[in-house]
């Protein structure tokens, strides 16, 4: 671990942006999804609708992981929206996928569908983390004040 504040996590703000992120990104997908539901055959539904649950949830994510990226105190600040973001994921999404499973998919099955997601929006978690640390980073320093 390394020395002074800068080393240590803010775990109330993980812990808190975690849980909000994580419910920030299934109320994005759900609205997401019945946003833009189609009336198109069954093939091409079940594609849209999961379409539009993985991008809504990599949205809802990517926002959580930013805002709190951004209001991380100590510690730092990208790995901090990183591990909100996974951890979102992991309280509210993947129980969520898992439990929603059709009756005919068993629970190895679900179980190994949640981990397949969670490899698909990792990217958008990082995104979202590097952008939020990149705001509070920018606005630390002083840069977005202009000079007189």
């Amino acid at each position: 671990m390394a020395r002074g504040p800068r080393g240590r996590f803010d775990a109330s703000v993980i812990a808190t942006g975690g849980l909000l992120s994580g419910a920030f990104a299934l109320g994005t997908a759900l609205l997401l999804r019945s946003w833009l539901s189609t009336d198109s055959g069954p093939t091409a539904a079940a594609l849209s609708e999961a379409f539009s649950l993985l991008y809504g949830a990599a949205i809802g994510l990517a926002v959580g992981a930013a805002f709190v990226a951004f209001a991380a105190r100590t510690g730092p600040r990208m790995l901090t929206g990183l591990i909100a973001g996974l951890l979102g994921y992991a309280i509210t999404l993947a129980p969520a996928l898992v439990v929603t499973a059709p009756n005919d998919v068993s629970l190895a099955e679900s179980i190994s569908t949640a981990a397949f997601a969670a490899i698909l929006v990792a990217p958008a978690i990082l995104l979202g983390a590097a952008v939020g640390a990149g705001i509070a980073g920018y606005r630390r320093t002083g840069l977005d004040r202009r000079f007189r």
